[in-house]
């Protein structure tokens, strides 16, 4: 399980990935924890998205995972982490 990576916009997401063993992503921009379409995010004042945007990542690490980013094209990276990290046998 210490090779699979649980990808999710919720806290129960990244629950349950840890729970079963797995390296864990958080989505923050798009997903539940700010929980609006692009066209509202567009729309909302940078200081405004700016509190939103860190309280969805606060949330999802406060949950537990290993990586946030903004949305599932910013993941990538986060798996060439999890490879170097598992070459170091490090475990989730």
């Amino acid at each position: 399980m210490e090779s699979i990576v649980k990808i999710g916009d919720t806290l129960p997401d990244i629950e349950e990935g840890l729970n079963a063993g797995m390296w864990t992503i958080g989505l923050a921009k798009t997903g539940n924890e700010i929980g609006l379409t692009e066209q509202e995010i567009e729309d909302l004042s940078k200081a405004h998205y700016d509190l939103r945007i860190a309280r969805a990542y606060q949330r999802l690490y406060q949950s537990g995972a290993h990586y946030v980013v903004d949305s599932i094209t910013d993941v990538l990276p986060c798996l060439d982490d999890i490879e170097l990290r598992l070459a170091r046998s490090e475990q989730p």
